[in-house]
């Protein structure tokens, strides 16, 4: 190789980027970032890669960068793609390199072709699955290898396009070749049984048949779930899922031959790749496809049972232990599947080719009475059954062990799978599983255990402790709970023996079943007291921090009675926090923490003895969580309901509170990704809980606009502190930051949704309402484009009302700048348009509030004299009049009427969205300090200051005044005699035949 080509310095470069030191590598890898957009860099690194004579270590890393080109560059019109002609060469390359002896380098070439597929075939690659299938067929081993690992990985990357064109490629793709690799699997499997039973067949051969059966059978994987849309309809494929039965059985049998053979290890474990594989393609093709898996109910159920629960069959167990545990996990699922799906419930037929009643006598047929009760008793006496690796588990790392509880480990552990089954199962018989579990809880109740018990008969009674847990909301009329609990359960929980830790942890889990379900209410100071009991630090690990869930279980009730915890409250802070100091895991720490938060909000203000410690420690655990952000999010979590709690912010509190709030909600701390979302609402509760404005508050507002520039999820909640800001302080927060924000938001209104535009505008609003005269000129960049949005009439209703309600808010501050606004527009008839669009508009608005505040300005322009104003002055008055008829109620019904909308001193209004003139964007939950700054505001609204048919009768009164009582008449005499009628009602009017208006 010529030390001066291109094709050395990119092979040193790639050697150094191989080496440990990294003087050598980092240099090397900035080298290579920098070549990745020269022209022919990638021919370079293939022709490396495929050459056998270069290091196998410097071929894969040419390889790896490869690959991460082609999902830079490939794409058509990508920045810097890569060139026609280059791509054309490097595919003919790689379609000619099928025999590549290293397997690890082999696997990056399969992903690579298989990138480059996804973007050129078939349109612009079509011989590229040929060729495939042409090697396939080739008596060269490797190359037969290696040309299937391609095609796997091919079919992989094809079959995850969603498109509908692709889709349909991808059927027609599978219609060609399924059959060819049904019979290319079946073959190479064929082979590797007769070599395990032929002894003179050499281990690599039967190696080889084995990994060939396994890729052939990830591509029929493929094919089966997602090319073909209706499997019922496919011969070819109803005979690979029967085929799968067979292999399945013989497969176990390989398996137990294999396992007494030492030497035979690796081909044990590829024999059980393929069986799971196996597996998985039943379980996702129930899954898929529902309807065509019909007619393999019985044969799934009957060979499910037959290797989980027949007591006959000893291919996944040595003694009573299940030793092959994801197959066991997959028959388990596989059963489950079947109960769980509502396609299994229907009758009928659909198109007349499926019978759904099938399925539901297939179920019938197999789950008879007898064979439930057996199946429950499998599952309570030897799966429920602690094993001696799971008490070795629990001995070794307690935390690890309770976390490894809930979430989708039903996928994946037995145990967990089991007890889903039994879920499962309970819930579509339960006339016959009831009975049965009843009979297990009765034999518990009766057996009396002591400290010397025997460990099998405390495993047995956690064993039917956890079936009647997962039953209990089938069990409330058949068990008395309040009666277990006093005569035997509290009386378990004391007994201090190791081994009854078993016992002490399933009782307190169980307790919190029941709680949930049927429980006396008398009873749960008890339970409160047994849950502190066992929370304290010389109790087992495990069994505190399921304590700890039992107590949050047991608040959780809607007849949750604060007072009846209190005695509580200090000891069950003291053992959770002692509890937290103990935790080593992040996620043990992020439950304790979420329990402590839930009961801040149940207690409420009945938490401040605890504040001391909460601020002691929080601190500590903060700075301790650096490289911990889900941890730093329940840290969150439990100061947003200590701020809620306590309605004021502490002085203790307050220098630890800000920079948190600073740390999660600035843009430029990579911890923002995992932080903001909870940062911001906690943000949002101290601004609502806070009584002024500190230097800190406003010190935090520097977060707020790349915050609304970056993050359009968070738009919302930003804009309602900006809002709860504006009413903390409007001076000091309009001055400081009032014009950034509007040009922020201004830059944002040229591209956001209809619903982003409206959160704007009330914001805009809010500026108005708190400040209206600095506001408008805050505003004055921003109000020609809404005045011009009206006029030209096109947007939504709701964006048109808050569009609307701004241009009404500008004209009751300041008719002047409403004027001057208007003739910038530099329109013959804006004012014209916005009227008649005023006018059109108001009935439609849906608010009672905005409909009155723009009768209030219509009825403020009512005493201008503008020929505008006149020619429209009939209709301007009809609106207002309905207005009225809308709001004006006799609420006491003394035949008075009176406008709902004016507020008194004494009246209560939160969570009436129609009585805040800000129209906030969330509820009151609890009243705040927040919450008196918008009551008020709201008193100082117009819209809720103001009577409309006083200020209606008192501008009529004007306009006579100014134009005289003939120009008045005919004024009046305009207007509809129906709507005079209807407006007398209201106001006083009153013309008679001499002219004389009243």
């Amino acid at each position: 190789m010529n030390e001066s080509s291109p094709q050395f310095m990119v092979f040193q470069a790639l050697q150094c980027a191989c080496s440990q030191n990294s003087e050598l590598l980092k240099p090397a890898e900035q080298k290579l970032i920098e070549w990745e957009v020269e022209p022919g860099f990638y021919s370079i690194l293939l022709r490396i890669c495929t050459d056998h004579t270069v290091d196998a270590t410097v071929r894969w890393m040419a390889a790896v960068c490869f690959k991460n080109g082609v999902n830079k560059y490939w794409r058509k019109n990508a920045p810097n793609e890569i060139k026609g002609e280059e791509k054309e060469s490097i595919k003919a390359v790689l379609i000619t390199s099928l025999n590549e002896p290293v397997p690890q380098v082999a696997v990056q070439l399969a992903v690579i072709i298989s990138k480059i597929a996804r973007l050129d075939c078939p349109r612009d690659w079509p011989e590229l699955i040929p060729t495939l299938l042409e090697t396939v067929r080739s008596d060269n081993q490797l190359q037969q290898h290696r040309a299937l690992l391609v095609l796997q990985h091919v079919i992989k990357t094809l079959s995850s396009k969603r498109l509908p064109t692709d889709r349909r490629i991808f059927e027609e793709l599978t219609d060609n070749v399924y059959s060819f690799i049904l019979n290319l699997w079946d073959s190479f499997i064929t082979l590797f049984f007769q070599s395990i039973h032929d002894q003179n067949t050499a281990l690599d051969v039967s190696v080889s048949y084995i990994e060939k059966a396994l890729l052939a059978l990830k591509i029929l994987r493929k094919l089966t779930i997602y090319g073909i849309s209706k499997p019922h309809k496919s011969e070819p494929c109803m005979l690979f899922i029967k085929a799968i039965f067979q292999r399945l059985k013989e497969s176990l049998e390989c398996r137990m031959r294999l396992k007494v053979q030492p030497r035979m290890r690796n081909l044990q474990e590829l024999t059980e790749k393929f069986i799971l594989k196996q597996m998985k393609i039943l379980n996702e093709f129930l899954e898929q496809h529902p309807v065509s898996a019909i007619d393999f109910i019985q044969t799934i159920l009957e060979f499910s049972f037959n290797y989980v629960f027949n007591e006959g069959t000893n291919m996944i167990f040595e003694g009573n232990t299940v030793q092959f545990t994801n197959f066991a996990i997959h028959c388990i699922n596989l059963m489950k599947r079947i109960l769980s799906n509502n396609t299994y419930s229907m009758s009928g037929k659909i198109s007349g080719s499926v019978d759904f009643s099938q399925a539901t006598k297939a179920k019938m047929e197999f789950f008879t009475p007898e064979r439930i009760n057996y199946i429950c008793e499998k599952i309570i006496m030897h799966y429920f059954i602690l094993t001696q690796s799971e008490l070795d588990a629990w001995d070794e790392d307690p935390e690890s062990y309770a976390s490894d509880e809930g979430g989708d480990s039903w996928k994946y552990e037995l145990k967990p799978c089991t007890e889903s089954f039994f879920l499962t199962l309970f819930n579509q018989f339960r006339e016959n599983v009831i009975p049965e579990v009843v009979r297990y809880i009765q034999k518990a109740q009766m057996t009396i255990l002591t400290e010397n018990s025997d460990l099998k008969d405390i495993l047995l009674k956690d064993a039917i402790y956890n079936a009647a847990g997962l039953g209990a909301f089938n069990l409330f009329d058949e068990v008395d709970f309040d009666q277990w609990f006093t005569s035997q359960l509290l009386d378990e929980l004391k007994i201090k023996n190791n081994n009854f830790r078993i016992i002490r942890k399933r009782a307190i889990w169980l307790i919190g079943q029941l709680t949930g379900v049927k429980f006396s209410q008398a009873l749960r100071p008890q339970v409160y007291a047994a849950c502190l009991e066992l929370l304290k630090p010389e109790e087992d690990m495990y069994i505190r921090l399921t304590a700890a869930k039992t107590l949050m279980t047991t608040m959780d009730d809607f007849e949750f009675n604060p007072d009846a915890f209190l005695p509580f409250l200090e000891p069950a802070f003291y053992y959770l926090f002692s509890l937290l100091k103990e935790a080593q895991e992040c996620e043990t720490k992020m439950n304790v923490l979420n329990i402590m938060s839930f009961i801040v909000d149940k207690m409420s203000n009945n938490i401040y003895s605890q504040i001391d410690n909460l601020i002691e420690y929080l601190p500590l655990l903060w700075d301790e969580s650096v490289n911990h952000n889900m941890l730093r999010c329940a840290i969150i979590s439990i100061l947003l309901q200590i701020v809620k709690a306590l309605y004021d912010i502490p002085p203790k509190l307050a220098p630890f509170l800000y920079p948190v709030i600073s740390i999660s909600t600035n843009m430029d701390e990579p911890s923002h990704v995992y932080l903001l979302e909870e940062g911001l609402e906690l943000w949002l509760s101290v601004i609502e809980n806070s009584n002024t404005m500190t230097s800190e508050l406003l010190q935090l507002c520097d977060n707020v606009l790349p915050i609304v520039e970056n993050s359009s999820e968070n738009l919302r909640t930003v804009l309602y502190i900006i809002q709860s800001y504006i009413l903390l302080s409007p001076q000091i927060y309009l001055e400081h930051h009032g014009k950034n924000v509007v040009s922020t938001c201004s830059y944002l209104l040229s591209d956001i949704r209809p619903e982003g535009i409206c959160m704007i505008m009330k914001l805009f609003e809010a500026f108005l309402c708190a400040k209206p005269e600095f506001a408008i000129e805050l505003l004055r960049p921003v109000l020609p484009d809404v005045f011009k949005n009206v006029m030209e009439n096109k947007e939504y209703s709701l964006v048109m009302t808050m569009y609307l309600s701004i241009l009404a808010r500008v004209l009751l501050i300041n008719q002047a700048v409403f004027s001057e606004i208007i003739q910038g527009l530099q329109q013959p008839h804006a004012f014209a348009d916005i009227l008649d669009v005023w006018i059109a508009k108001l009935p439609l608005v849906a608010q009672a509030d905005k409909r009155k505040l723009l009768s209030l300005a219509l009825t403020s322009l009512v005493t201008v004299q503008n020929d505008v104003i006149f020619e429209r002055f009939g209709y301007i008055i009809l609106k207002i009049c309905e207005t009225l008829n809308d709001i004006m109620k006799d609420d006491d019904n003394t035949g008075f009427l009176t406008d709902s909308l004016v507020f008194s001193e004494t009246m209560d209004f939160d969570n009436n969205s129609e009585m805040w003139p800000l129209s906030t964007y969330v509820e009151f939950e609890y009243k705040t300090h927040h919450y008196e700054r918008c009551r008020q505001l709201a008193m100082e609204d117009p819209v809720h200051k103001i009577v409309l048919k006083d200020f209606l009768q008192s501008q009529l009164f004007t306009l006579r005044t100014q134009i005289g009582d003939e120009r008045y008449r005919n004024l009046m005499m305009s207007i509809d005699p129906s709507v005079l009628s209807n407006l007398a009602d209201f106001i006083n009017i009153e013309i008679t035949t001499n002219q004389t208006i009243s």
